[in-house]
């Protein structure tokens, strides 16, 4: 029986999860491929088969924590709001108090890997024109006044500002947050976006 005869199906999750919990407390640099193997129970060939290195690893991990449930919910609706998609957004970070932290050690990790950071901004860019296009389509319809790049980048912003007070539990409560957060959208949106350049 061959390496990839013997791999459970599972594998690539097992991977994938302890990745997860050994990046977020661990961090990019103190987690090794050998931390992973260890704790998924799998093998280095079932890492590299799965993932073809550490920096593709980790960038499936972020993935998996925020960007595949995003990139889910814009292809489920083409109408949201500016401000649904922060809601959605913030919601999305929200919902596991594990996120937040595991996005910042994936944000840190990349500011020491180059190879990291070259697949994040990629994967970034990517996410970024798919809410760019869904708020110009929301845009035309609901306010052709409204600049969708300034939009897209306090969303952004938010989202990410959000993301760290969390990991460094600042924030005292969510619910308030996000309800300040779609105030300030409401109100660059109303007044014609003041940003657009």
């Amino acid at each position: 029986m061959d390496e990839l005869t013997k791999r459970p199906p599972a594998a690539r999750e097992a991977i994938i999860q302890a990745a997860m919990e050994l990046i977020r407390v661990k961090g990019v640099v103190g987690t090794s491929i050998s931390d992973v193997i260890a704790q998924s129970g799998t093998s280095a060939g079932a890492i590299y088969h799965h993932f073809g290195s550490k920096e593709r690893l980790v960038l499936e991990v972020g993935r998996t924590a925020l960007v595949a449930p995003m990139a889910m919910m814009l292809q489920a609706s083409v109408t949201l709001s500016p401000i649904d998609l922060l809601s959605a957004a913030l919601v999305q970070v929200a919902g596991d108090e594990r996120t937040p932290e595991l996005l910042l050690q994936i944000w840190a990790g990349a500011k020491s890997d180059p190879d990291l950071y070259q697949l994040l901004q990629s994967e970034v860019a990517q996410v970024r024109l798919q809410i760019l296009d869904s708020i110009e389509r929301w845009c035309v319809q609901y306010a052709p006044e409204a600049d969708p790049n300034s939009l897209l980048e306090i969303i952004i912003g938010l989202v990410t500002g959000y993301a760290v007070q969390r990991a460094l539990t600042l924030v005292a409560n969510p619910a308030t947050y996000a309800e300040l957060c779609a105030q300030v959208l409401s109100t660059v949106i109303t007044s014609g976006s003041p940003l657009r350049a």
